[in-house]
């Protein structure tokens, strides 16, 4: 029933798109971010709805006349659109081919309707629906993970959407560190009571579900995120007492198990709390294995626990990447890769198992574990230096629009979405130093987003500008000229002829 249900739906919303391209992009954002065909369990698991309305929101902008497929140059698009290249000759000279072209694939087709969002969003309405879109796809799963953690006292990992780029718990935190910003703009300019304070309650429980998620990349990214919000307010003094209330009351809401994972110190991880309930292998089982438990996260002691415990291959792996070490000889490897391969990197899908044998061997497989690494491995340091001046740049169009719109009565609203988004990118950052998920959706929408903005604003000024300059046309001329008190002689009166000249 619900596979139907959602179904009808979308290829009910489809002729809408047909009308109004730019709802496209509306349903686009809501199946990427929230991934909704997950949440049911028969054909619709698998059907590949963004493919359809991806179809139909081009073929509209093709029959529009109003609507073309364009990108604004810009500073920050310039990278952007080279940073795209750089990608592509990467692929080819990729490590491995297939993984190469696979995700390339995916990652183009997230440009393609980054592209879109350029080419149909062009609006405040469209915008603030646009952000309210993504803010409710991940705060869905904030919602649902916060409210699990503080039912079950934290004593499970709160994980993402399934088969998507935030599955993981790590990958969900960062997710979550993203949106949460955006909560803060509708705080600031929803005028309803009620509203704003399910808001708040909303924010608590994304807080929740990053304490959660038992990510210390995520926790790295909610300090920073907490820090740039006071920051950036105005009203210091409350949203100071805001974020001294609720961090702490999602603290004591987590068990000590939490502590012993956030901890640096390894030998203050509890490995049985750290292993998911679904997992084959039964926590007891690891507990109860002392020489495992008195041991290091090394892999030749993994080794010898899987070859004595019959511990499966997935599983062993997910314990190495609990390891620091493992983020380490990650880091290592793309390091060792890039210098080997300074120009285009390994390519997509490089963090492979062959990679590590060829530049680390002895050393199992581990995930990039860091954004920057994860360019640098599979795009080189000059693909690292291009993804890093489109960020920069990015950023910089941002603030553009924060100073510059702050105090207009008529874009201040504009400044605000600046801000917290600005504010959502460094939790990207933050968090991303620790968690590899360099090519994620919600980076790049963010950037086209800011530009937009600066475009709105541009745009504004433009036409305040001309409306002055031609408000001041169309005054009457004043001149220097002053008239006498009495008309000039030849245009007095002539005396009658019956009238004397003294009346």
């Amino acid at each position: 029933m619900r596979d139907l249900f959602l179904t009808l739906f979308i290829f009910g919303y489809m002729p809408w798109i047909v009308i109004r391209p730019h709802y496209g992009i509306f349903m686009w954002s809501w199946l990427t971010y929230m991934t909704p065909h997950r949440l049911t369990w028969s054909f619709a698991f698998d059907f590949r709805f963004n493919y359809f309305v991806t179809i139909i929101t081009l073929y509209s902008i093709y029959k529009s006349k109003a609507h073309k497929l364009h990108i604004p140059i810009t500073v920050a698009t310039s990278f952007w659109i080279l940073f795209t290249i750089w990608v592509t000759l990467s692929g080819i000279d990729a490590i491995e081919q297939g993984a190469a072209w696979t995700e390339w694939t995916r990652y183009m087709k997230i440009q393609i309707m980054v592209l879109v969002t350029y080419s149909l969003i062009k609006k405040k309405e469209h915008l603030v629906f646009l952000v309210g879109v993504i803010a409710f796809s991940i705060g869905f799963f904030a919602f649902k993970g916060g409210l699990f953690t503080l039912l079950k006292g934290g004593h499970f990992r709160v994980l993402g959407p399934e088969y998507s780029f935030i599955a993981d718990n790590n990958t969900f935190a960062l997710a979550v560190n993203m949106t949460m910003p955006l909560m803060f703009y509708f705080l600031e300019t929803v005028k309803s009571k009620i509203i704003r304070l399910l808001i708040v309650f909303h924010i608590f429980l994304c807080i929740l579900a990053v304490f959660g998620s038992y990510s210390r990349g995520g926790l790295i990214g909610l300090l920073t995120i907490a820090i740039a919000l006071w920051l950036s307010s105005s009203r210091k003094i409350i949203l100071l007492t805001f974020i001294l209330i609720l961090i702490p009351a999602a603290e004591m809401i987590m068990p000590e198990k939490w502590t012993q994972r956030i901890s640096p110190m390894l030998d203050s991880l509890n490995i049985p709390h750290t292993i998911p309930a679904n997992w084959l292998l039964s926590p007891r089982r690891i507990w109860e294995n002392n020489e495992f438990m008195s041991s290091s996260f090394s892999d030749a002691n993994i080794e010898k626990f899987e070859t004595n415990q019959g511990l499966i291959k997935e599983d062993a792996e997910i314990l190495r990447d609990l390891s620091i070490k493992g983020r380490f000889d990650a880091w290592n490897m793309a390091k060792l890769m890039s210098k080997d391969r300074p120009v285009f990197g390994g390519g997509f899908g490089s963090f492979s198992q062959e990679s590590f044998d060829r530049y680390t061997p002895g050393v199992f497989r581990h995930a990039a574990h860091s954004i920057y690494f994860q360019v640098l491995g599979e795009q080189g340091y000059a693909g690292l230096i291009i993804w890093s001046l489109m960020h920069v740049a990015t950023i910089f169009t941002g603030l553009w629009v924060v100073i510059r719109c702050k105090k207009d009565p008529d874009l201040g609203w504009a400044s605000i979405m600046a801000r917290n988004i600005i504010i959502g990118m460094l939790g990207y950052y933050s968090s991303g130093l620790s968690l590899g998920l360099a090519y994620y959706d919600l980076p790049y929408h963010y950037a086209a987003i800011l530009v937009i903005l600066k475009l709105i604003a541009k745009q504004e000024f433009l036409n305040r500008n001309n409306h002055i300059k031609t408000h001041e046309a169309n005054k009457p001329v004043r001149t220097n000229h002053t008239f006498p008190l009495t008309p000039p002689k030849e245009t007095q009166r002539p005396h009658s002829p019956h009238q004397s000249p003294n009346g």
